[in-house]
């Protein structure tokens, strides 16, 4: 939830918009700040009533021509929802004070979003140099490292970070706990975050952030209550809750996990995310036709360069191949194909998965083959087909194919052994299976979670596997 909803809630804001809606029942026209408006508008875009969000913004440019905010927030929605950097542009040369801070920020914004990023980067700097209170400049520092981050233009924003000395200010550190998380640098990020909320314990901001980094370091449980902590402090924040569904997800709960993705869906109706991820949710409990259902959704909701849209149309095409809607199926493989970012051997693969639902298995291999060969035999493509096929139940050629994949892997290649496992167990390889979830364990134990749980009692990790496997055999 962005920090401006803590505004939203306050009972100053609630009297504005009151003033406000009264005025628009009764066809009245409503004198409020340029500000004041502004914050209407973003108020109804958080609860995504774009046509409401729009009048008030317009509203505010109307009486207040020239003034920044609502033409930096116009300018932003021209930028960020329509797609116009053209029309952005021309509302932010609108704003009379070309020396307001904000007015420097958006235009920057728009040479990001268009490409020029360099060209963003040069021209901060210089308008950096010409700023003369101390004061403004340390804000427009942190500022600008900010606004490269949410672009997540990392090493850009570490440099701006670099010029600021408020070492102990708490957006100084903020910013420093997403840049570690950047690096790579999980302990160094849960340090910062433990140390701002230490500082501000009611903070579900920072407990999603140190949720999030524990999720990426593999933390899962203690993710999952970092998350509780947040949701205990605000039981609607749309991070904690995606956050818990993320965690429950990766633990293979995926009864749990779908429905705190649909409680997401609920909060965010306007994000695909929520519906995606409780679809493929469904899918794992063998739910598959309602799974569909929600994967639609989450179609329907994703715009056309929603990044989501590859991951939707791939999950759809597997499981509509499993439905035995072999037609569709071949729809959505033709719909990947059209997607600018799709890997050319993907749609091979696709193909082969609807000739082993089929039972064609010579004319699925000759899919396969032509997808390694289009990968120069990637490790991940390989990982692909050897889950393709065991899915479909050729347990034997799974297990080649998973061994001819973990046989000459590198040593930092983390993925299979839990399938290879699989394989083991369902063949009666009972010592080459123990030895293959030993080293998923080690090496991948989310996968190893994910894959092999259903063996196991869910109270128990992966670091107890084998001991279990010994214990009960």
């Amino acid at each position: 939830m962005p920090i401006q909803d803590k505004y939203f809630d306050s009972s100053d804001f609630k009297e504005k918009l009151q003033i406000y809606e009264n005025a628009q029942n009764a066809g009245n026209s409503v004198y409020l700040e340029a500000d004041d408006l502004t914050d209407i508008a973003e108020y109804y875009h958080s609860i995504g009533n774009m046509e409401a969000c729009m009048h008030a913004v317009n509203y505010a440019i109307h009486l207040f021509p020239g003034a920044t905010m609502p033409l930096v927030f116009r300018a932003r929605v021209a930028l960020l929802i329509e797609n116009n950097v053209a029309r952005a542009l021309e509302y932010a040369e609108m704003i009379d004070d070309k020396a307001d801070l904000d007015y420097l920020y958006v235009k920057a914004e728009i040479m990001i979003v268009d490409d020029r990023v360099d060209e963003a980067n040069e021209f901060l700097h210089q308008e950096y140099e010409q700023l003369d209170d101390e004061e403004d400049k340390a804000d427009f520092v942190i500022d600008v490292a900010n606004l490269f981050a949410d672009y997540e233009l990392m090493s850009i924003a570490e440099q701006w970070l670099a010029l600021s000395d408020e070492y102990d200010a708490t957006d100084y550190k903020e910013l420093q706990g997403r840049i570690a998380i950047w690096q790579g640098d999980f302990e160094e990020s849960k340090r910062i975050y433990n140390e701002l909320i230490d500082r501000n314990p009611y903070s579900f901001t920072y407990w999603n952030q140190l949720a999030t980094t524990q999720l990426m370091h593999n933390e899962i449980m203690d993710s999952i209550q970092s998350s509780e902590f947040a949701l205990a402090i605000n039981p609607d924040d749309e991070d904690a809750t995606l956050n818990k569904a993320n965690g429950l997800f990766s633990l293979g709960d995926f009864e749990e996990a779908s429905k705190y993705y649909e409680r997401y869906s609920k909060i965010c109706p306007n994000s695909e995310v929520g519906e995606m991820f409780q679809g493929i949710s469904l899918i794992n409990l063998n739910k598959t036709e309602e799974g569909v259902e929600h994967l639609k959704k989450a179609e329907q909701i994703a715009g056309a360069y929603s990044e989501n849209l590859h991951d939707i149309y791939v999950e759809l095409a597997y499981s509509l191949s499993v439905l035995g809607h072999h037609d569709e199926t071949l729809e959505y493989i033709e719909k990947i194909s059209r997607l600018e970012d799709h890997d050319p051997y993907e749609t091979d693969i696709l193909k082969g998965h609807v000739h082993l639902q089929k039972g064609e298995i010579e004319k699925a291999m000759l899919c396969f083959q032509h997808a390694v060969n289009a990968s120069n035999g990637l490790p991940r493509v390989i990982l692909r087909i050897g889950v393709c096929i065991y899915d479909n139940g050729y347990y034997s050629l799974a297990y080649d194919v998973f061994h001819l994949l973990l046989d000459d892997a590198s040593d930092d290649w983390k993925e299979g052994w839990s399938y290879l496992a699989l394989c083991c167990k369902l063949l009666s390889r009972d010592t080459e299976f123990v030895y293959a979830v030993r080293k998923a364990c080690q090496l991948n134990p989310v996968e190893a979670k994910l894959v092999l749980g259903e063996l196991f009692p869910d109270n128990i990790s992966p670091d107890d596997y084998v001991n279990y496997l010994k214990n009960n055999q």
